[in-house]
C-alpha cells in the first residue's frame, strides 16, 4: 500500500495530521485541506465494495452519516491505480471508545436510538442494509450527536450481491450481526438485520454489558452460538420505570426476523410511543 510520504509528494493530500490503523485494504488518514480537517481514505482502484459505498453515500440523502467531499483517482510511482476519498471529519471518539470507560446515560441513549432508527428508515426506503452497525462504526461527536460510518459491506437489495452465493458465512461482525447474516440466509437479509444490530448496540450502551458475550470471547463459533441461543438478561434501566424501553430493545434482538418490528418505520413509531413512559432525571443530563 502507498506510503503517506508518497501521497504528499504526488499532491494527493497537502498535509497529513494522523494515520489510523490500517483497516482491510484501506489506508485512512486525518488530513488538512484548505484549513479544514478531512478524513482521507486510500484504496486500490478495483475495490468494488468501496465503489458501492461511495455510491450509497453520494446518491442518497443520509443524515448523521459523514458526507463524501470528493473522489479522485491517481497512479502511484509503481503504476498502481488508487482511489482517494475525502470525507467530512466528525470530531469525537467512537462509541466503542466511549463505552470502554462508561455506559451512556439515558438521555444520550435515547438520542442514539432515535438517530439509528431514523437512518434505518432512509436505508429501508433505498433498499440498503448496512450489515455492520456496531460501536466502532458509530462516532460520538463532541456536539452530542451520533454518526454512523463505514458502509463498506452494505448490501443494496436490488443489485447483484458482491458475496458469492455459496459462501458459508455472510459479511458481518460477530457479536453484532443478526443470525441471518452469519448464516447467510440471503432471502431473510433486510432492514430487520440492521434493527437486530441496533438492539445489540443499545443494550450494550445502556447497560454496559454485551447481551450475548461476557469477557473477551475469541472463539467465533461460540459467539455465533450465543447470538443464536442466549436470551439477554431482563435488565432494569433507571428511568425506564414501565420497562417499555428494555422490552423494545429486546424485541429488536429477536432471533427470528418475524418477531422483530416489521419495518424500520414501524420500529420508529413504537419508539415514539414508549417515549412518554421514560422518566429523565436531572442527573441524566
Amino acid at each position: 500500500m502507498i506510503s503517506r510520504k508518497e501521497l504528499i509528494e504526488l499532491n494527493v493530500v497537502r498535509e497529513i495530521i494522523k494515520e489510523y490503523p490500517e483497516s482491510g485494504q484501506k489506508k485512512v488518514f486525518l488530513a488538512k485541506e484548505d484549513g479544514y480537517e478531512v478524513i482521507v481514505k486510500i484504496v486500490q482502484f478495483n475495490n468494488e465494495r468501496v465503489k458501492r459505498e461511495i455510491d450509497i453515500i453520494c446518491k442518497n440523502s443520509l443524515t448523521n452519516v459523514p458526507k463524501i467531499l470528493s473522489v479522485s483517482e491517481f497512479t502511484s510511482r509503481d503504476n498502481k491505480e488508487y482511489l482517494c476519498i475525502k470525507e467530512e471529519y466528525i470530531d469525537g471518539p467512537t462509541l466503542e471508545a466511549v463505552l470502554a470507560n462508561n455506559k451512556l446515560n439515558l438521555r444520550q441513549g435515547l438520542k442514539l436510538l432515535k438517530t439509528l432508527l431514523k437512518i434505518s428508515i432512509v436505508l429501508e426506503e433505498k433498499n440498503i442494509v448496512h450489515r455492520d452497525i456496531k460501536p466502532s462504526n458509530i462516532i460520538s461527536a463532541k456536539s452530542g450527536d451520533f454518526y454512523l460510518i463505514d458502509f463498506g459491506i452494505a448490501r443494496i437489495l436490488n443489485q447483484t450481491s458482491l458475496t458469492q452465493s455459496e459462501a458459508a458465512v455472510g459479511p458481518h461482525t460477530p457479536g453484532y450481526g443478526a443470525p441471518e447474516l452469519f448464516q447467510y440466509s440471503k432471502e431473510n437479509i433486510t432492514i430487520k438485520s440492521d434493527l437486530f444490530s441496533i438492539g445489540v448496540v443499545m443494550f450494550e450502551s445502556l447497560t454496559g454489558l454485551h447481551p450475548f458475550l461476557r469477557g473477551d470471547e475469541a472463539n467465533v463459533n461460540e459467539i455465533w452460538y450465543r447470538t443464536k441461543t442466549v436470551i439477554p438478561i431482563d435488565y432494569i434501566i433507571k428511568g425506564d420505570n414501565s420497562k417499555q424501553l428494555i422490552s423494545f430493545i429486546q424485541t429488536l434482538m429477536q432471533k427470528h426476523t418475524s418477531r422483530r418490528p416489521p419495518s424500520a418505520r414501524k420500529a420508529y413509531e413504537w419508539f415514539q410511543v414508549l417515549l412518554p413512559t421514560i422518566v429523565l432525571e436531572e442527573t441524566s443530563k
